[in-house]
């Protein structure tokens, strides 16, 4: 066996989530990440130009008071300018720093020292925790614009938090609608599946059905025409077999009357060889007679209630005991009499030839129970054949009995079932409808 045959098959279905998940697992952590740093990145960009601007505006305004000219001094710690309404939040400050790096202009929260050590023009980060923006005044002086670092983080971090909450959110819906798409395109398969399990290809008047989805369109094709090449097969094996039974079924009948007129003309030591021969001879009647009804048949079934017992009694088997089991009043199943009689003719005459002789005939509803005193068989063997009539594999079952009981009960819509006989025998189970599914190679059965 190739390695290609061994290896398991691959679920579609698993992969595809196994996809989906790494994707979504992927995109839901760099995607949160990428917009945080671009959304860090444009924040950091817009309070720099908050700064920028503020410092534009206040240096036009603001005019620090020299010592020379007023000919008091200024504060110790500079003058504090409040605003006119309450608009103090302790997020901003700014300080105007004179030329000796005295602060001589505050904000009401802006610290008594300078917010940088050294004069710097532009943007830097103080030690105090005050993003500062120093741009140069008057004569010396300079005008520093400062935002708390506190602030600015508390800012990136609500930013980003809301930004991946919203994310999460989305990628959920978006990982939900996938998994719902997936399931309603992989359903499609499974739809297919059932219509191909539905559809007969012996059929015609019943095509399969449409597919609603581009890819699966060859795959219907390729089902088609697998059938449609199926279908003349079977068509040309059964017309074979229907014609080949009815070319025997002449010489098969000539060759009985000729034993028939042979065993009345012999001498009496030569009787038993004869009727030995013509037993074969009615036996092979019988097989051809099945097979032509069979193949006659085709899937046209023409049901009606059987009376089994009145069938069994003008069907003597030379050397076989048939009894009806007492099952109370008397049952009558749905089933097509010529098949059924080929079925119960081939399956008394294969207990005959397996050394039965006495066969145990039970009715039920749609069921027919044949147990045999026959010598039975093991339990491995019974496996194998029950097996074997489960798959359709007809190649490995021993004679055409069961080959055609299997056929006669499959196109009623049920299957033959295999077990051991309470007599010690086999018990042979058909059932004729598709409710009914008969016991396998179960424990000895109680009659």
């Amino acid at each position: 066996m190739s390695l290609l045959a061994e290896r398991t098959p691959v679920s579609i279905r698993r992969r595809m989530l196994a996809a989906l998940l790494w994707t979504s697992v992927v995109w839901g952590l760099v995607a949160p990440l990428m917009v945080v740093l671009t959304i860090r990145h444009e924040i950091n960009e817009l309070l720099d130009d908050t700064l920028r601007a503020s410092a534009e505006a206040l240096s036009g305004v603001v005019h620090a008071p020299q010592p020379q000219n007023t000919g008091s001094p200024v504060p110790v710690g500079g003058t504090t300018v409040h605003p006119a309404g309450d608009y103090v939040r302790g997020r901003f400050a700014w300080q105007l720093i004179g030329p000796a790096r005295d602060v001589l202009l505050h904000s009401p929260h802006a610290p008594d020292g300078p917010l940088v050590a050294e004069r710097q023009i532009g943007f830097s980060d103080a030690e105090s925790g005050w993003r500062v923006l120093g741009v140069p005044v008057g004569e010396g002086q300079m005008l520093y614009v400062a935002q708390s670092l506190g602030e600015r983080s508390e800012a990136l971090r609500d930013a980003a938090l809301n930004t991946m909450l919203a994310s999460l959110a989305v990628w959920a819906v978006c990982v939900f609608w996938l998994l719902r798409r997936m399931r309603s395109e992989l359903a499609q398969i499974s739809r297919l599946v059932c219509d191909v399990q539905e559809h007969d290809p012996m059929d015609p008047a019943k095509p399969l059905p449409p597919v609603t989805r581009a890819e699966l369109l060859p795959i219907r094709e390729a089902i088609d025409d697998l059938g449609a090449r199926l279908a003349v097969r079977v068509r040309n094996e059964r017309a074979f077999t229907a014609h080949a039974a009815h070319a025997l079924r002449t010489p098969l009948a000539g060759m009985d009357a000729q034993l028939a007129v042979a065993l009345r003309e012999c001498a009496p030591e030569q009787q038993p060889r004869l009727q030995r021969v013509r037993d074969a001879a009615s036996r092979f009647a019988r097989v051809v007679s099945a097979l032509l009804t069979l193949f006659r048949s085709g899937s046209a079934l023409h049901r009606q209630l059987v009376d089994v017992a009145g069938m069994l009694a003008r069907m003597p088997v030379a050397g076989l005991v048939v009894q009806m089991s007492e099952t109370g009043a008397p049952l009558r199943p749905n089933a097509d009499p010529d098949l059924l009689a080929a079925a119960l003719a081939n399956l008394l005459d294969n207990a005959a030839r397996h050394g039965a002789r006495r066969v145990q005939v039970a009715i039920g509803d749609d069921r027919l129970t044949l147990d045999d005193d026959g010598p039975g068989i093991d339990a491995e063997r019974l496996q194998t054949l029950q097996l074997a009539l489960d798959r359709e594999d007809y190649a490995v079952l021993p004679g055409l009995g069961l080959v055609l009981s299997d056929l006669i009960a499959r196109a009623h819509g049920g299957r033959l079932g295999l077990g051991r006989s309470a007599l010690g025998g086999l018990r042979v189970e058909m059932t004729l409808t598709a409710g009914h599914d008969p016991a396998v190679h179960a424990g000895p059965a109680v009659g």
